[in-house]
């Protein structure tokens, strides 16, 4: 009896242990999915000729042009918080809404990439991407440029190099040791030319740095150096205006050391497999948005002064 007992004891001990450690596995590993491990490291894309940047090519269907029972799809790529993009987007969603005489949904994904793929695959109908993701990312035959916007009178925009403000960082070359972000591989202002730049003054970041990073928008680049998490981060110099006005910690937080040459602005895109029709009824809609008063209110809450004609030469 004595020995049933003992036996029945360690049995129980050992379904109880391992249901806690089962338990505790379970915990563990979903807690592990949120840990981001900074000590895993990747060596940097490189700029141009990576081969994220190359798309299959496909056979593009013609939508049926001006139709109401069509959806009109409007993606935006990640330029400032996801957020503050849907937030900011919809009025203009409902002005195009009114104007087409269709609905039209805004779609907004995390990378530039995404947004490529969706132009190639005919799967939107019109685009906000940023200038790199437009030379370097295989659409220049794929799509068509149909308006640029204007912003504060220009259509040209830079890239800003900043560094954390309270620092005694005053030059690039002061960054040495410390951790820099960069926004994605398809950005112009947010990794094509700062990795231009430290390929000019022979710096290998993946040696000169601490520790680099993506954070896949520029706002949130700017916030990590305001917040000290990144001492220095290259952004698109209309989205550094923008956060600058908007959010304290930024203008006591951050500093401009350096800023790129004048850059063609992000333009607007349409598939090429889109109907010329009513690719020429958007950008007519676009380039006389700022004449209607309800249209220029919006672009004002936009930044933006209007639209304009591109100089397709300037994105070559």
């Amino acid at each position: 009896m004595k020995n049933k007992l003992i036996l029945f004891i360690l049995l129980a001990g050992a379904i109880i242990g391992g249901s806690l450690l089962a338990i505790y596995k379970i915990n563990y590993d979903k807690t592990a999915k949120n840990v981001i491990n900074l000590d895993k490291l990747y060596p940097l894309p490189s700029i141009v000729k990576s081969p994220a940047l190359t798309y299959p090519r496909k056979q593009l269907n013609p939508r049926n042009p001006l139709n109401p029972q069509k959806t009109f799809k409007l993606a935006i790529a990640s330029m400032m918080s996801p957020v503050a993009n849907i937030n900011a987007y919809e009025p203009f969603a409902k002005y195009l809404r009114l104007a087409l005489h269709m609905p039209v949904k805004i779609i907004q994904k995390r990378t530039y990439l995404a947004v490529n793929n969706l132009l190639i695959n005919n799967k939107i109908d019109l685009a906000f991407i940023c200038t790199g993701a437009y030379v370097y990312g295989g659409l220049k035959n794929r799509v068509k440029i149909i308006a640029v916007p204007v912003i504060n009178g220009k259509k040209t925009y830079r890239a800003y190099i900043i560094a954390h403000k309270p620092s005694k960082i005053k030059f690039v070359k002061d960054l040495k040791g410390g951790v820099f972000a960069f926004t994605e591989p398809l950005s112009n202002t947010g990794y094509e030319y700062p990795m231009r730049f430290f390929k000019n003054n022979g710096i290998n970041p993946e040696i000169y740095f601490k520790r680099v990073m993506f954070t896949y928008n520029h706002t949130d680049s700017i916030k990590a150096v305001a917040a000290g998490i990144a001492d220095g981060a290259s952004v698109d110099s209309i989205v550094y205006f923008y956060t600058y006005n908007k959010y304290k910690s930024v203008r006591l937080h951050t500093k401009i050391i350096l800023k790129s040459p004048l850059f063609p602005i992000p333009p607007i895109v349409m598939s090429d497999g889109a109907d010329k029709r009513l690719r020429d009824e958007v950008k007519k809609i676009l380039l006389d948005m700022s004449k209607n008063p309800k249209g220029k209110l919006i672009l004002k809450k936009l930044g933006i002064d209007g639209f304009a004609v591109p100089d397709l030469n300037r994105y070559k």
